[in-house]
């Protein structure tokens, strides 16, 4: 076996070293004046720690090394954590690649980096089997939230990014309070296997109400209904780069903790195992998680079809997909994750068009109505923000079809047949809004002819900062065609637990 798989099983921290770092040295750069250089090192140090983590995350198919282990005794890295970690640091580099143009000069370095320790903090959220660990890092992912909104430099921005906190000071205090059930008057200790001791001690009612205070701050962060408010406005009002890895990185790395704490603390396998009488307390959360997910498919769906602005839809339709994800979230982990894992490529490929498109027509709005005529002008950006829809919608040959599929089976398998069909009708009514923007982009085109020649066209296409959002459509087309060719084994490889 080479020497160096052995030690990147061993040194889990090292992805995380690597974007720290690279973020140290792009705010160093920066005060030297040299954006584009601080750019470069932190965009690169990303790219680095997301292949890392993507090495650590097929190293079980090497003998003799485990697939999950353990970082300083809190955090697991290993399959779905790393294989998870790598979609997150890649998207961060993704969304650096762009060059930040929506963002002003002076802050674009101090907002990469941010998007490097968010990085960094959603690898810990992902992987912490600690309440203490995971409600660090759930807090450090919300400040880089808070603070990606507020790089928009507009007093909508400001307004948005304080709402934004002021509801997560709300959940923060929920939390803290789910701590002071579960681990103070439960007497349990902070870890996971602790955490279950603490709750076999208390009582029904307060074993059930501190598993729920501590859920309810990882469903504001995930933006599930209704904790879903701060979603739309902040999506609109964030200088589009920075909201690709709000809507995809940062959101992706709570529901991942959300699907892992389920999986592993909460999940009937788990309970059932240790204390039959906690899992028949704790029963209940399969069915307050299936309607959570039913009314934030339907609620989602619903008023994204009346949205004019892309960002904005996007916010809205964001409820309706983490809706999809909790579908059957505790009977197949593998198919949640990677419903998760698809969701994020497709809205930051959105959002990266977004930005290209912006960047080429000052002019937009940002309305759909506005991106009439963009497919014959900005071929490049129009086809990556066209791939984005479909695999939003779950359109086969995408990877969102992939995602949707294993996740409606995951539903079925926990035998929510109800569940589903409410999912695959809401699939249907999101091409609704979803082929409105297609449409805007080539339809309603073609009833504007002779507005612009071809040379116009090109070089808007030839952008600098289309190509993060071609990567994406690229991923997006290869891990919707690959499968029908390899199948699904890799999943459970890459993403299982």
């Amino acid at each position: 076996m080479p020497v160096w798989m052995i030690n990147l099983a061993d040194i889990g921290w090292l992805p995380a070293a690597v974007a720290a770092g690279g973020a140290v040295l792009g705010m160093v750069a920066d005060m030297g004046g040299r954006v584009r250089l601080g750019l470069r090192l932190v965009s690169a140090a990303l790219l680095f720690a997301s292949l890392l983590c993507l090495a650590r995350a097929v190293v079980p198919e090497i003998p003799d090394v485990s697939s999950v282990t353990q970082v300083f005794d809190v955090i697991l890295i290993g399959n779905g954590f790393s294989g998870y970690a790598f979609v997150i640091y890649f998207l961060g580099f993704l969304s650096v690649g762009t060059g930040l143009i929506s963002v002003r000069e002076a802050s674009r370095v101090g907002v990469a980096a941010l998007i490097a320790l968010g990085s960094v903090a959603g690898q810990v959220l992902v992987g912490a089997f600690d309440l203490a660990v995971l409600f660090v890092s759930l807090e450090a992912v919300a400040l880089v939230g808070y603070a990606l909104v507020a790089a928009g430099g507009t007093d909508r921005s400001d307004e948005a990014a304080a709402r934004y906190f002021v509801q997560g000071a709300v959940a923060t205090a929920l939390t803290v309070y789910g701590l002071a059930v579960v681990v103070g008057l439960g007497g349990g200790g902070t870890g996971f296997s602790g955490m279950l001791d603490g709750l076999a001690t208390l009582g029904p009612q307060a074993a059930l109400l501190g598993t729920m205070l501590l859920l309810t701050s990882l469903a504001f962060k995930i933006g599930v209904f209704p904790f879903h408010s701060w979603a739309p406005d902040a999506y609109e009002t964030a200088p589009p780069a920075a909201a690709a890895f709000l809507a995809s990185g940062l959101k992706v790395a709570a529901l991942g903790a959300f699907i892992f704490l389920i999986g592993r603390a909460f999940g009937p396998a788990v309970l059932s195992g240790l204390n039959p009488a906690l899992a028949d307390t704790l029963a209940p959360l399969t069915v307050i998680i299936a309607g959570i997910s039913a009314a934030s498919i339907i609620f989602g769906n619903l008023v994204a079809l009346k949205q004019t602005s892309v960002s904005r839809m996007l916010g809205y339709s964001g409820i309706a997909q983490v809706g999809y994800a909790l579908v059957g979230i505790s009977a197949v982990i593998p198919g949640a994750t990677l419903f998760a894992a698809t969701y994020a490529f497709g809205v930051a490929c959105a959002f990266l068009s977004i930005e290209a498109l912006q960047s080429a027509m000052p002019e937009w709005d940002g309305s759909v109505a506005g991106l009439a005529g963009a497919g014959r002008k900005h071929p490049v950006a129009a086809f990556a923000l066209a791939v984005s829809m479909l695999s939003l919608t779950g359109i086969p040959l995408t990877a969102g079809f992939w995602g949707k599929a294993l996740a409606f089976l995951g539903g079925l398998e926990a035998e929510l047949l109800w569940l589903v069909i409410i999912g695959v009708v809401g699939s249907v009514v999101s091409f609704g809004y979803y082929g409105r923007v297609i449409r805007s982009l080539y339809i309603d085109a073609s009833q504007e002819a002779g507005e612009s020649d071809g040379e116009e066209s090109v070089a808007g296409s030839q952008s600098a900062t289309v190509w993060p959002a071609v990567v994406a459509a690229i991923i997006i087309i290869a891990f919707g065609t690959i499968p029908m060719v390899t199948g699904l084994d890799w999943v459970s490889i890459v993403f299982g637990m």
